[in-house]
């Protein structure tokens, strides 16, 4: 994996993995939402319930930057995977604080189930920019 990715292989990598992780996300909020543990009574922004828009929103966007942050170490680095990785495994487990203390009155369940999309999202990202290296 010594060869470095162009702008353009990483950009495509980073547009499949959030296509794959807006699907993915998509069906974990809908199955979620129907079991019952994403309700309608617990409030992300005052009066504002968890939709499917932000969502997508938080699958799309964080994966493009993510791939911008992988090109700067692409290019700037010796080792560009091996140092986005461990910055985004840092990331992804700060992030995991992010819906108990964001979201007030959350239960433990929907937290969990946000931080599952957070790793679908990383895990996502991290899978095929690797993919694209090798």
């Amino acid at each position: 994996m010594n060869t470095k990715l162009t702008f353009k292989q990483i950009i495509t990598a980073a547009a499949v993995a959030s296509g794959v992780a807006l699907v993915v996300n998509a069906i974990l909020f809908y199955i979620f939402h129907a079991a019952g543990v994403i309700t309608d009574d617990i409030m992300i922004q005052p009066g504002q319930a968890m939709t499917i828009v932000p969502i997508l929103i938080s699958s799309v966007m964080p994966t493009m930057v993510g791939a911008c942050v992988f090109f700067l170490f692409e290019k700037f680095g010796k080792s560009g995977f091996k140092t986005f990785s461990i910055v985004s495994l840092i990331l992804l487990v700060v992030s995991f604080i992010n819906p108990f203390v964001g979201i007030p009155n959350v239960t433990v369940a929907y937290a969990v189930v946000l931080n599952i999309m957070h790793v679908v999202v990383a895990g996502s990202l991290l899978y095929f920019i690797k993919r694209a290296k090798q």
